[in-house]
């Protein structure tokens, strides 16, 4: 992949059956940015979509070896995402590749997700041209198999607690389907994510969009 010249979003990818919340902000703020090197590897789905992490500053060292033909812009998402991961997401039909943060929120990794590259030949231009490169929060739980479990925030959860006025943050409703976005900054939304794992109350997590990572190397 060629992280200087990708950073040109052609589309977004659907992961998930349900829906993930998004946020035009990220969800982690400098202090909480927790690079963990647990979660690079190659890992594969029970439906055989495969998930690769690599370090976004070994993949861009590799690439730069030449520093001296870096641009100003270069340097400066270096030095915002040197600490994230790059993960590619691959499907029997296409693949896509996305920036992952991984953050803390008190004791529990988190991971933000925002679209990097989306390869679809058949996306209209004038379609490509309406995409946000929204983010989406994931929980990280390492299983003692090895395995990895991403708990997306959902959705249809925030939908809920909104109308039970259990939490207040900015958001818009956009589109025909009026997709939930939340619009609150990157100090809002991790304050409210803490407020999320300290809570206690049925289904936070919606099933649909809860992903197991299984090593690609795993032994059956």
């Amino acid at each position: 992949m060629k992280l200087k010249t990708s950073f040109i979003l052609i589309g977004i990818a659907l992961l998930l059956s349900s829906c993930i919340v998004k946020s035009i902000q990220p969800f982690y703020t400098a202090e909480s940015q927790f690079f963990d090197d647990r979660l690079e590897g190659e890992y594969i789905t029970k439906s055989k979509k495969t998930w690769k992490f690599v370090s976004f500053k070994t993949e861009w060292e590799k690439e730069n070896q030449d520093q001296t033909k870096l641009m100003k812009e270069d340097i400066e998402a270096y030095e915002r995402y040197k600490d994230s991961y790059v993960v590619e997401y691959v499907t029997k039909d296409d693949d896509a590749v996305f920036i992952a943060m991984p953050f803390k929120v008190d004791d529990h990794l988190f991971l933000d997700f925002t679209p990097f590259y989306y390869e679809d030949s058949g996306l209209n231009s004038m379609v490509a041209q309406h995409l946000l490169k929204t983010h989406s929060a994931a929980k990280v739980d390492f299983n003692d198999d090895g395995s990895i479990k991403l708990s997306w925030i959902s959705e249809s959860v925030i939908k809920r607690l909104f109308n039970e006025q259990k939490i207040r943050l900015k958001h818009e409703k956009v589109g025909i389907d009026e997709d939930l976005v939340l619009t609150s900054n990157s100090e809002e939304l991790h304050s409210f994510l803490r407020k999320f794992m300290k809570a206690d109350f049925e289904n936070k997590w919606d099933n649909d969009d809860i992903m197991t990572l299984n090593p690609h190397d795993a032994k059956p």
